[in-house]
């Protein structure tokens, strides 16, 4: 589950295009590149339920997945196609690895309907995104070197993320306690669409060649194997802006 409401910071950020479109000075260059890094300040949690066979008997495995906090880097540009308004497509990626907790109800190796609890920490296991947003944007020239672009658009977004498959236990006879020793987790890959808008305040410091400051938010509900997760978030960043 996200940690944040993403409509919260859409709203602030689309509430400026109806003032942006009125009489502002007009922006001359034909598009943009940018190129970047960025910080999520709060991260994804999100539970998975997993059945694996035990002693001829399925077990219970939930595992709770923390992605935390990350870092990425992002590139992207467009072109001007009428007045103030561009069309562009931003890449945006982060690697990160993230903590998991199990709690298991792991099958009697002698007796059916007799599981033994068992908890443990599977380690630090990877989640990657990879997206793809396409943005409309609208660039406010604020001053001779001060412009703001606002942007917003659909997504489509790649989650690789570890997952945990079955559990490992140490125990000894007769069985009727059991001690988490490993888990064990396999790649899953999944994709969506989803949506995009941000903000970003640029400031050339030379003929075509300037600095950024953006904020933006993305979202997309991805399903895995056995859970859908939401991928995208909240990002702070700033980098290089070109103009041409």
């Amino acid at each position: 589950m996200m940690r944040f409401h993403p409509s919260v910071v859409v709203l602030i950020l689309l509430a400026g295009f109806p003032a942006a479109a009125r009489a502002q000075p007009s922006w001359r260059d034909r598009g943009y590149v940018a190129i970047g890094g960025w910080y999520q300040p709060v991260g994804t949690t999100f539970t998975d339920e997993v059945h694996p066979i035990i002693d001829v008997e399925a077990a219970d495995i939930d595992t709770e997945y923390d992605t935390g906090s990350a870092g990425g880097f992002d590139v992207g540009g467009g072109v001007r196609v009428w007045r103030n308004l561009a069309i562009g497509a931003q890449v945006s990626r982060f690697s990160k690895s993230g903590s998991a907790s199990v709690d298991a109800r792991i099958p009697h190796p002698l007796f059916f309907r007799q599981p033994r609890t068992v908890t443990g920490d599977a380690g630090t296991l990877a989640h990657d995104e990879t997206a793809v947003h396409v943005r409309l944007l609208w660039m406010v020239p604020i001053r001779e070197r001060l412009q703001l672009g606002l942007s917003g658009g659909p997504s489509w977004i790649d989650v690789k993320q570890d997952l945990v498959t079955t559990v490992a236990v140490t125990q000894t006879y007769p069985f009727d306690s059991a001690t988490f020793a490993s888990a064990t987790s396999a790649r899953q890959t999944g994709s969506h669409a989803g949506f995009n808008a941000a903000a970003d305040l640029s400031y050339i410091l030379r003929p075509h060649v300037g600095v950024g400051l953006e904020v933006s938010v993305s979202r997309a509900r991805v399903p895995l194997d056995n859970v859908t997760v939401d991928a995208g978030g909240l990002h702070v960043g700033g980098g290089l802006r070109f103009r041409f």
